[in-house]
């Protein structure tokens, strides 16, 4: 959904303060917006309105809305959006605008909003300073908060000041020779040595059911977000802790530095590592008990690890449950868009109005039409199933 927080408040900010309703608009949007479950929640509503239509839409209807469906959402918000906000003129560009940044798939679309978005995280102190002289029509104070701004940006993410003073050869070398102290100082070091160590705790997670599989390796790298120049890196990690289950203490006694007494960081770790063990489907004992004791070694309270643990289990695919992703053929760790994917593409494979249209007998369009009757029951049983244990 990002950008979506920022724009909508930036143009409803120009239409009725002007330049300075912009700017603020645009703040606003990404501080209560898209850095929060806002456009979580808007996102879910919509999956949940798309869902409606396509359980109601006859084939002759619907063949046309699979086509427009991640095509549609963007230059929909420009026009109702545009056209209520500046007339014609408003229509034609946020048509546009609403097209490239949210339906465009291609990968300058997506480098947009990434860099979009990043480029907001890390200079908002100075963006917050710079509108502030703005809005009060002083270069002087403009100039003075955007100063301030870089300071406060440059202390909230770390490491910017060091080097501003070419003091990067010598942190890579403190860093080398000792990560985890390092890690205590600078967020990238940080970062690097948290993300080494959960790719070496889900490898050796993943040993403990047999043998590490691809589609485990993959659910870290999605989980994480593992880019091109890491890859080569995680992968070595991967291959060197998977041998055995041995020396999973090492890298959570790593993560224990880092996280502190950070309660959520320790929560997510667990809970990530619980997604990599459930992603053949169960939590054998030996994988059970490794994540009982990572979450000893680094500090999460036994109470916490339980909810997390009860979340999981609930979420086991046994009896029924099971049936319902065998019905869809999805892997029970298939993300939610991956499920609501698959479900699009057996209603366009079952739908019975496209039986007919071809030509099929009464029998074929009456198993069509059962089929239909058992994606979409095990479609909407899997979702629900979900979000009763979130």
């Amino acid at each position: 959904m990002k950008p979506f927080g920022k724009l909508t408040l930036a143009i409803l900010g120009l239409k009725f303060f002007g330049a300075v309703g912009f700017f603020f608009g645009m703040l606003l949007g990404h501080i209560f917006i898209d850095r929060t479950i806002v456009s979580k929640y808007i996102a879910s509503r919509l999956s949940e309105l798309d869902d409606n239509i396509r359980l109601m839409l006859p084939y002759r209807y619907y063949r046309y809305y699979n086509r427009l469906d991640d095509n549609l959402f963007g230059k929909l918000w420009g026009v109702l959006l545009g056209s209520l906000t500046f007339g014609w003129e408003g229509f034609i560009v946020l048509f546009l605008v609403g097209h490239f940044v949210f339906d465009c798939k291609n990968r300058y679309a997506k480098d947009f909003k990434l860099w979009f978005d990043d480029f907001w995280n890390k200079n908002l102190a100075k963006i917050f300073g710079g509108i502030v002289g703005f809005a009060c029509k002083s270069d002087i104070l403009m100039f003075a908060g955007i100063l301030i701004g870089f300071f406060i940006d440059n202390f909230r993410l770390g490491g910017g000041l060091r080097n501003k003073l070419k003091l990067g050869s010598v942190l890579r070398f403190w860093t080398h020779i000792n990560p985890i102290k390092m890690a205590m100082f600078s967020k990238e070091a940080k970062d690097v040595t948290l993300l080494q160590s959960m790719a070496g705790l889900a490898a050796k997670i993943s040993k403990a059911d047999g043998q590490v599989t691809d589609n485990e390796i993959r659910l870290f790298k999605k989980l994480f977000h593992i880019t091109s120049e890491q890859d080569s890196k995680i992968g070595k990690i991967f291959n060197d802790a998977k041998n055995t289950v041995d020396g999973y203490q090492r890298y959570a006694s790593q993560i224990k530095v880092i996280a502190k007494d950070n309660l959520e960081l320790q929560e997510s770790i667990i809970d990530n590592l619980f997604k990599i063990a459930t992603a053949d489907g169960f939590v054998l004992d030996d994988e059970m008990q490794i994540l009982r004791d990572i979450g000893d070694i680094i500090g999460l309270p036994v109470g916490n690890f339980e909810i997390i643990r009860k979340r999981f289990e609930l979420r086991q695919p046994k009896s029924e449950t099971q049936d319902f992703y065998e019905i869809l053929g999805v892997f029970y760790n298939a993300s939610d868009n991956e499920i609501k994917r698959r479900w699009k593409e057996l209603i366009n494979e079952y739908h019975p109005d496209r039986i007919q249209a071809a030509g099929g007998s009464k029998e074929d369009i009456a198993l069509c039409t059962a089929k239909m009757a058992e994606i979409n029951n095990a479609y909407q049983n899997i979702m629900k199933s979900r979000k009763g244990v979130r």
